[in-house]
């Protein structure tokens, strides 16, 4: 870990943390819905009606992640001459790391489950409905086969990696710096948890958080959270779609 905990000036910053995510934000709640409507403009094609809106947005989406990505990079080895490496984005001990995070994860998962029951156990006491995640509303209500496929791989596939790459490679490296290992593990997963935008599965999410943050300290690697995000969205989503298909009808 080492090699990963680097107290100079040849290091992105909190600054640089900055501007990741404001082009995120950007890109996401300003550009999305401008290309849409100058697309509709100019060419006179309207991507929603034409496409559907979850395969827009989702595709949209998935090209606004790689762009950030993207400019991590540039940040990374333009602007201060790392490795990509210097992100966790190594394979090495990839092995042993898959292993950790498949193990970790069946630790978690309880605890997880745990804190959604409580969640919605105090809340449904004081007469508050909980709402479902976005995509998760999406899902339910999608009947196109090509949509969920194209929605399991996004959030089986590409989501985790893109999540792991910002949250845990770029953010919590450079909140590494100023902090201990202890406030940078919940730095970490508290701002995996806030930027989900939904308080009502922010205490699961940010368990979840914590553990990744954890692991990606104890590895140096994206290798371990990584393996834990899949493992994690791939739970999630098959409870879902067996859950629209076989077990809603019974419920």
């Amino acid at each position: 870990m080492n090699d990963l905990k680097r107290i100079d000036n040849k290091h992105w910053n909190l600054k640089d943390i900055f501007k990741v995510f404001l082009l995120y934000l950007l890109l996401m709640l300003a550009g999305i819905p401008v290309f849409i409507k100058v697309v509709k403009l100019v060419f006179g094609l309207d991507l929603v009606e034409a496409f559907g809106q979850n395969t827009i947005l989702l595709s949209l989406s998935l090209i606004v992640n790689l762009v950030t990505c993207l400019y991590i990079f540039n940040i990374v080895r333009t602007g201060y001459g790392l490795p990509v490496e210097s992100l966790g984005l190594t394979i090495r001990n990839w092995k042993s790391d898959v292993k950790t995070g498949l193990k970790y994860y069946l630790i978690i998962l309880p605890v997880i489950i745990a804190s959604g029951f409580i969640v919605d156990s105090v809340l449904r006491a004081f007469g508050i409905e909980p709402e479902q995640q976005d995509i998760i509303s999406k899902l339910l209500s999608e009947d196109s086969l090509g949509v969920l496929a194209f929605m399991v791989f996004f959030g089986m596939l590409a989501a985790p990696i893109v999540e792991e790459l910002i949250f845990r490679g770029f953010l919590q490296s450079a909140v590494r710096i100023t902090c201990d290992k202890l406030q940078t593990i919940l730095i970490s997963g508290f701002v995996f948890a806030l930027i989900h935008w939904n308080a009502y599965v922010f205490l699961q999410i940010f368990v979840l958080g914590l553990m990744l943050a954890y692991l990606f300290e104890k590895t140096g690697s994206l290798v371990a959270p990584i393996t834990v995000h899949i493992c994690h969205n791939t739970v999630t989503l098959a409870f879902l779609i067996s859950y629209k298909h076989f077990l809603k009808s019974h419920v």
